[in-house]
């Protein structure tokens, strides 16, 4: 069966980000519990409600991301972040990157803002204070099914905080200083996957897979999305599978996208599974086939370009008029 979006041919050329240097806290930390009391400097007292994160086993079961309060004003609600517990300076290292950018767009209204800073002279310092949300976009999402007005809506802001984030020079989606990895498998681009040189065009990438699973969930609000449920041939447990996963999301996108045909990838042989171009761009075919309209796939088409350096850009999407309909 032959697929029915072709791949682009637009070729669009970017700058890499530079490389920022991150100093590391240094306090030793300490353990969080439910109704313990964290000063601010700012003031204000937190008092923590309930853990938000369930831990990896790599952090021994302490979480370090609470839904807390205003203590006088338990009705504002806040969210504190501490380091990983994770002991090793990565973990801080990453910390204190965050840090350092919530600070830098601290005036942006597109990106969460930091409320407040408990400094590492607290017991259990130091801790962001961050602007609470009331709900994720899964939890909206897993509620009922978005329409194609709401989808785009929402798919703007969330573009909007990325342009911001690049306006910097910087890119989104890097969530360790110290490796300059992109952990989240489901939404990690094809050239970060293969080893390949990334620039900002990886945050268009995540942006349209995020868009796809909407996108997906308002035909089947049980579907997990593209990418987010790849099957593996073990039954351990999620840490100790992350490689097979890893491998099998990647193996998944060489074939779905046809990497091998694609001469950007051409040193990556070593890599690359066997070809399949027989099935190149079938993902478009389903999504059409399950009742996603025409017109957002083949956008998705665009946006989902193997070659970040044809992948079209945050601008150009914002100008496309996409978004507005």
């Amino acid at each position: 069966m032959k697929a029915l979006f072709p791949l682009p041919s637009r070729i669009l050329h970017a700058r890499f980000p530079p490389r920022v240097r991150f100093q590391q806290p240094s306090a030793l930390l300490s353990t969080l519990s439910p109704g313990s009391i964290h000063h601010g400097e700012k003031g204000t007292q937190y008092r923590l409600i309930r853990p938000l994160k369930t831990p990896s086993r790599g952090n021994n079961n302490k979480p370090n991301i609470w839904l807390a309060v205003d203590d006088t004003k338990p009705h504002i609600e806040y969210i504190i972040k501490q380091p990983s517990k994770n002991d090793n300076s990565s973990a801080l290292s990453a910390f204190n990157h965050e840090l350092t950018m919530q600070k830098l767009f601290a005036k942006d209204p597109m990106i969460r803002s930091l409320v407040d800073y408990i400094p590492d002279s607290e017991p259990a310092g130091p801790m962001m204070v961050l602007e609470a949300f009331t709900d994720t976009l899964w939890d909206a999402r897993n509620t009922r099914a978005f329409t194609i007005q709401e989808i785009k809506w929402i798919m703007k802001g969330v573009l909007l905080g990325v342009f911001t984030v690049h306006m910097k020079g910087l890119v989104h989606t890097v969530s360790n200083p110290s490796t300059r990895k992109i952990t989240s498998l489901t939404y990690r681009s094809p050239e970060v996957h293969f080893q390949k040189p990334w620039n900002q065009s990886t945050d268009v990438w995540s942006w349209g897979i995020i868009l796809a699973q909407l996108l997906q969930s308002r035909i089947d609000m049980h579907s997990p999305g593209i990418y987010d449920s790849i099957p593996t041939t073990t039954t351990k447990t999620l840490t100790e599978t992350k490689p097979e996963k890893e491998h099998a999301i990647r193996d998944q996108l060489a074939i779905d996208f046809d990497l091998a045909s694609v001469p950007f990838y051409a040193d990556c042989g070593g890599l690359l599974p066997a070809p399949q171009p027989e099935e190149a761009y079938m993902w478009a075919n389903t999504m059409v086939e399950m009742g996603v309209a025409g017109e957002d796939v083949q956008f998705l088409v665009e946006v989902l370009n193997p070659d970040p350096e044809a992948r079209i850009t945050v601008r150009e999407i914002l100008e496309s008029g996409y978004l507005e309909g």
